[in-house]
């Protein structure tokens, strides 16, 4: 099944022909009249957005209505007639085009199942991962977009917080965005002095767990009630660096990158308590 076109007057639609894509897209009725007069093939190749793939004008049902609506009384049928008269291809062409039917299909399911549970797969590689760099996973929770994740090093007690949030949930976000998760990662150790610590950092920065810093800069927060206090940072990861199309993880990678964020954020705040 075919989305819908765009709206008649929206340049939204891009053409390929033998000579190749067409740089700037047409509105419905400019595409239309391109056909009709001559100036583009039956056999052009369009996309627009919904689309799972490019697909030849002549094999768009809605297209061919609208241009068959076009034709005037009495004019000699258009060769788009004849192309898609079922009874002029063969049984294997007809097999054929059914096969890349199901398979344009299935590109489209599997995209849109991929943008739908890749941020499940995805929060379960940091937990892994997370777990590889020895730590434990002490608390879980999510607001259907937002996840919080807690873990702890029962040896040293040191803590990591998480915020997690992938930023693209269907296949036509993604295919402007990629599938990028806002990832805040906070590193924290607990002191017998916390209160008089945070008294004295919070005058020079302001906490900022939630209220995301500009991408690479590191803040200070607290936790009060556990006497830990937290170096933190905002990124930007690609899932697609580690989880594939079809869910294949790169565990190796996730748990360098997340070792070499600790690393930076026990550094800084060391240098911030000391």
């Amino acid at each position: 099944m075919f989305p819908p076109l765009p709206p008649p007057n929206a340049a939204a639609i891009f053409v390929g022909t033998a000579q190749g894509q067409r740089p700037d897209p047409l509105s419905l009725d400019a595409l239309l009249q391109q056909v009709a007069s001559g100036q583009l093939p039956h056999e052009a190749m369009i996309w627009y957005e919904g689309l799972p793939s490019w697909v030849r004008l002549v094999d768009h049902p809605e297209l061919r209505a609208l241009l068959a609506m076009s034709q005037p009384r009495g004019a000699t049928p258009a060769p788009l007639a004849l192309a898609t008269d079922a009874t002029r291809l063969s049984d294997d062409a007809m097999d054929r085009g059914f096969v890349q039917l199901i398979n344009a299909s299935w590109d489209y399911y599997q995209a849109n199942r991929f943008a739908e549970h890749v941020d499940e797969v995805f929060i379960g590689a940091v937990i892994t991962s997370t777990l590889d760099n020895g730590y434990s996973l002490i608390d879980l929770n999510s607001d259907g977009s937002n996840h919080f994740l807690r873990f702890q090093q029962m040896q040293e007690s040191s803590r990591l917080i998480y915020q997690l949030r992938h930023l693209a949930h269907s296949p036509a976000e993604a295919k402007v965005l990629g599938h990028i998760a806002s990832v805040t990662i906070g590193y924290g150790e607990r002191s017998t002095n916390a209160g008089r610590l945070w008294n004295a950092l919070k005058a020079e920065f302001k906490s900022g767990y939630i209220q995301s810093a500009e991408p690479g800069t590191i803040t200070i927060d607290a936790d009060m009630e556990s006497g830990y206090i937290y170096g933190q940072v905002d990124l930007y990861w690609n899932i697609s660096d580690y989880v594939d199309a079809q869910y294949q993880t790169d565990y190796p990678k996730l748990t360098e990158h997340i070792a070499v964020t600790i690393n930076a954020l026990r550094k800084y705040l060391h240098g911030r308590m000391t």
